[in-house]
């Protein structure tokens, strides 16, 4: 059953139930054509000692330009860069991160920790949030963490940041939706913050909205193959981008909503990035292609302008070229969907019922097909909410519930 959930100003008011478990898990799609991406859901072959390296502080400092007036007084703040992994191809990354610390003494086996999954924000090296004074407008999300007595470990993902020209991976480029990666990332980045503040807790939680929420998601799935040496206790998963191979039939047919033509030009870079069989030409056309650069870019003076295209879509900008195009866009989604691997670590997912960027029957379906995986998953819809969605107080009670040792409890 799902929960159902009507809230105003943060505050949940009144619940409903629906049911909503049973999809089958689509088939992995095998690859084919000499340069398309060889894409698996297992864990990559990693050399031995890349896998010895994870979460290896490659730098760090105490010197940043974070606005930290949201935090409590006395919190502190370090950036980093670490070692993590290839989910493509198991080689060697180098990501760039921040770690942001409550004041005062930690209580006793240290701060617990909040592994923090940021969302979709771009797919171009300007846009790691780390390198900007307000995270990208994360500064919030992570204040309320660290008022509540969290320590924050937060990633940019590789290509993202000063991750992008220091990788040593050849594709420098994000892998924008590819779970594992972004998995690797988050935990990766749990183990970096614990070297450079020694005083957190080799407990914590996984959190993440939109792209962060499937991230959230699946380094719970990846975390028994992956996450050796740190206590995993729950991954909450808001918005999350779980499945987005809806986007081709409603690019075919030219129904993307507004929001979806946003993020469009995102999701066919960040696949062409890695799988050369994906040419944008082949999806992006009008001013899709025109103001590309523009739709693309994070920071100004680059990004000026993006806002005053809503509106200025037209259907058959994000059409597919040719049926081929279609159905190769469909195969690359389709494998990266959620859930990739069963998990035994609990799982929230709380998401809108207006979501325009990714709507709600797109999320029950994956959370369906977690069900049938023996997952155990709390399924909450927040009726009325869109993708900037307000979970209020469920939230944090949840967190606060795996820190304290409370048994999770789902909902299929």
């Amino acid at each position: 059953m799902v929960l159902r959930f009507v809230q105003r100003l943060g505050s949940v008011l009144a619940c409903a139930v629906v049911a909503a478990c049973g999809a089958s898990q689509p088939a992995t799609p095998s690859s084919t054509g000499p340069e398309e991406l060889n894409y698996t859901r297992q864990t990559p072959t990693i050399a031995a000692g890349d896998l010895a390296a994870r979460g290896t502080v490659v730098s760090s400092s105490a010197q940043t330009t974070f606005d930290l007036s949201a935090l409590p007084a006395g919190s502190t703040a370090h950036t980093m860069v670490y070692r993590s992994i290839s989910g493509i191809t198991g080689s060697p990354t180098v990501v760039s991160g921040a770690v942001f610390t409550p004041p005062g003494e930690p209580p006793p086996g240290g701060w617990p920790v909040i592994g923090y999954a940021h969302g979709t924000v771009g797919v171009t090296p300007d846009c790691g949030p780390t390198a900007d004074s307000r995270l990208l407008g994360d500064t919030t999300a992570v204040a309320i963490q660290v008022n509540l007595g969290y320590a924050v470990a937060y990633t940019d993902y590789a290509g993202l940041g000063e991750s992008a020209a220091s990788s040593e991976d050849a594709a420098t480029s994000h892998a924008y939706l590819e779970p594992k990666s972004a998995a690797f990332n988050l935990i990766d980045g749990v183990r970096a913050a614990r070297t450079v503040v020694p005083q957190l807790s080799s407990r914590w939680v996984a959190l993440g909205s939109s792209q962060g929420g499937e991230t959230s998601w699946a380094a719970a799935e990846y975390f028994e193959a992956y996450g050796q040496g740190t206590d995993l206790l729950g991954a909450a998963a808001l918005v999350p981008t779980a499945d987005m191979s809806g986007l081709v039939q409603r690019a075919e047919t030219s129904t993307l909503t507004n929001d979806q033509m946003f993020l469009y030009p995102n999701v066919i870079e960040g696949l062409a990035s890695v799988d050369k069989t994906i040419d944008p030409k082949d999806y992006l056309h009008g001013v899709l292609s025109d103001e590309k650069s523009t739709l693309l870019a994070c920071r100004p003076p680059a990004s000026q302008g993006k806002e005053a295209l809503a509106g200025k879509f037209t259907g058959s900008d994000a059409k597919p070229s040719s049926q081929a195009a279609a159905d190769r866009l469909r195969e690359r989604l389709t494998s990266y969907a959620l859930p990739q691997q069963p998990t035994k670590i609990p799982l929230l997912a709380i998401y809108g019922g207006s979501d325009q960027t990714v709507p709600p029957e797109w999320t029950e379906v994956a959370m369906g097909r977690a069900c049938a995986r023996g997952d155990t998953i709390l399924r909450v819809r927040m009726e009325g909410q869109g993708h900037k969605l307000d979970p209020g107080a469920l939230l944090g009670q949840w967190i606060a519930d795996r820190f304290a040792g409370v048994p999770a409890v789902g909902n299929c």
